[in-house]
């Protein structure tokens, strides 16, 4: 009995393990001791506390120091504008080049050099029987050169510019109002004269309209008839017929 009694005293007093380990705080049983809950715990805080200053810290320098170079290197607007100034380039040439011929051809008329009309020819033209008798002398090839060089010398800055100035040499107002080029209408057929050669020639001898072809001479003189109607004070004697027919 008293064996029981002292093996029961015994066992109910504390042993030295339990002395030399502390009781767990209650706070830490409700922890979860899993590690990989602590660091998804943890992670959030981190990620809101790191992140800021690592985007502020590294990315807009990294920004600032590298797209400048990306945007030289590789922007997309670099060849356009490089075709754009070229192109700018190319038309400042051709138009120094026009200038140039246009000087050229003001020199050579003020120092003399336009050809004279030929002996036996009157011009401008004032009759269909003026027009039938130098069509008949430029059958001579020398008097058709000496004609063509000397309406060639009245130049002109383009093919329209130059028919003009030419036609206006070559036939006056009133009898350019009996022809067109083709003979429509009742009218005289120039296309058929010899100085429809005259004024083909001659543009094909102007540098500044030697490129021209048969069309775009068929097409100026076109024009050029078409207008005849209104030139030489020809349009102000209609409206007067007009008015006084009212």
């Amino acid at each position: 009995m008293k064996n029981q009694l002292s093996s029961h005293t015994e066992s109910s007093e504390p042993s030295d393990s339990d002395e030399e380990l502390p009781p767990t705080p209650p706070e830490q049983l409700l922890k979860r001791p899993s590690g990989k809950n602590n660091s998804v715990a943890a992670s959030p805080a981190a990620r809101s506390a790191a992140s800021p200053s690592a985007r502020s810290a590294a990315s807009p320098s990294a920004r600032s120091a590298a797209s400048p170079a990306a945007r030289s290197a590789a922007s997309p607007t670099c060849e356009p504008m490089f075709s754009k100034v070229l192109a700018i380039l190319e038309e400042v040439k051709e138009t120094q080049l026009v200038h140039s011929k246009m000087l050229n051809a003001l020199l050579k008329q003020k120092n003399g050099s336009v050809t004279e009309v030929p002996e036996g020819v009157v011009l401008p033209l004032k009759t269909q029987d003026d027009v039938e008798a130098l069509n008949g002398k430029l059958e001579d090839s020398s008097l058709m050169s000496a004609v063509v060089a000397m309406v060639a010398d009245i130049g002109g800055t383009s093919v329209d510019d130059a028919t003009r100035r030419m036609m206006k040499f070559l036939i006056s107002p009133k009898l350019a109002v009996e022809y067109n080029l083709l003979g429509r209408h009742g009218k005289k057929k120039f296309r058929d004269l010899r100085l429809f050669n005259v004024v083909y020639e001659a543009l094909k001898k102007n540098s500044l309209t030697a490129k021209v072809n048969l069309q775009e001479a068929e097409k100026a003189l076109c024009k050029w008839f078409t207008g005849a109607r209104d030139r030489g004070g020809l349009r102000a004697a209609r409206e007067q017929n007009r008015l006084t027919a009212l």
